[in-house]
């Protein structure tokens, strides 16, 4: 029997780490952070 870790997602913006079923996603897709809001979409970190 093997165990499986399921997806995470970490957040670049405040570090925390959730499991990628419970997060949220906007409308195109992109994973937002359910802690601070920092969006995964490109530009989003202002660069």
């Amino acid at each position: 029997m093997s165990i499986q870790k399921g997806s995470t997602f970490d957040c670049p913006a405040c570090d925390v780490t959730a499991p990628s079923a419970s997060v949220p996603y906007d409308a195109l897709g992109y994973a937002v952070c359910p802690v601070c809001s920092h969006t995964t979409a490109p530009g989003a970190d202002g660069k």
